[in-house]
C-alpha cells in the first residue's frame, strides 16, 4: 500500500497548497512508467497484465520489480472527494459531453462540471507517473504526462472486425451492440483529448510507439516496451 498512501500524500500536498499562497510543490523525481492509449477493443487491460507478466520475468528485479497497473483505481481516487461524487461512471467509460449536454447532466444527475472533474484525474495520473513503476491505461495518460521523463507511451490500434469481435466476446454483445459502443467510446475518448490537449488521438507522433494488436501479440508488445524502459532507464536501478 506504500504506493497508494505516496500517491494520497501527494495529492493531498497540491490541493492543500492551491488554497493556500505561494508555490505549489514540486513533483516528485521522474521514475520509469507506460501509458497505454487505445481504440476500444484492442484489449489494453489485457495488455497491461500481459506487461506485468513479461516486466516480471525480467533479470533487473530493482527496474523491473513490483510495477502495478492503474484504470479504473484512478477514478476510484478522484471520487473519492465528496465533490466529485456521482462521477465515477462517466469516467470509467471515458465519457464526453459538450459544455451544454453537461450542464444538464450535472442539473440532473448532480455530477461534477466535467472539465474540473478531468483537470483532478490529470493531477492524478501525473501523480502516478511521477511514483513510477506504473502501468496508466487511458485517462489521458499519454498526453498528460508527456513532459515527464522516462515515460513510454503506447497507442494500441487494430482493424475495427478484430475489435468488434473481441468486444462481443469480452462484454457478451450482439455485433451491432459492439459497433456502436466501439464507435461511441472512441469518439468520446477521441473528443476528450482534443478538448483537453488540442491533440488528435489518432496521430502517431504524439505516441513512442504504436502498435497493431491484430497482428502484434501482447507478449510481443511487452517486450518491446521492456526493451525501452531499459533504455530509457539507462540500466540504472529503480526503487
Amino acid at each position: 500500500m506504500k504506493r497508494i498512501d505516496d500517491i494520497d500524500r501527494y495529492l493531498r500536498a497540491h490541493f492543500a497548497a492551491q488554497m493556500m499562497p505561494g508555490p505549489a510543490p514540486g513533483e516528485v523525481r521522474a521514475r520509469p512508467f507506460v501509458t497505454i492509449s487505445r481504440q476500444t477493443g484492442t484489449g489494453g487491460h489485457a495488455l497491461a497484465d500481459a506487461m506485468l507478466e513479461v516486466f516480471a520475468e525480467q533479470d533487473n528485479v530493482d527496474l523491473f520489480g513490483g510495477w502495478r497497473i492503474y484504470d479504473r483505481s484512478i477514478c476510484e481516487m478522484v471520487v473519492q472527494d465528496k465533490k466529485f461524487a456521482g462521477s465515477l461512471d462517466h469516467l470509467v467509460e471515458e465519457e464526453y459531453r459538450s459544455k451544454a449536454n453537461d450542464f444538464f447532466h450535472q442539473m440532473l444527475r448532480s455530477t461534477a462540471d466535467q472539465t474540473m472533474v478531468m483537470n483532478r484525474v490529470f493531477v492524478v495520473v501525473r501523480a502516478i507517473a511521477g511514483m513510477g513503476k506504473a502501468i496508466i491505461v487511458g485517462r489521458g495518460g499519454s498526453h498528460v504526462t508527456k513532459d515527464i521523463p522516462l515515460g513510454v507511451s503506447l497507442r494500441i490500434v487494430a482493424p475495427e472486425d478484430v475489435r468488434i469481435a473481441r468486444a462481443m466476446d469480452v462484454h457478451d454483445l450482439s455485433e451491432k451492440e459492439a459497433r456502436a459502443g466501439s464507435r461511441k467510446r472512441d469518439t468520446d475518448r477521441a473528443r476528450l483529448i482534443r478538448s483537453h490537449f488540442a491533440a488528435d488521438i489518432n496521430d502517431p507522433t504524439g505516441y513512442d510507439a504504436t502498435w497493431n494488436a491484430g497482428s502484434v501479440s501482447f507478449e510481443e508488445i511487452s517486450l518491446a516496451t521492456a526493451s525501452l524502459v531499459r533504455s530509457r532507464s539507462g540500466g540504472r536501478s529503480e526503487s
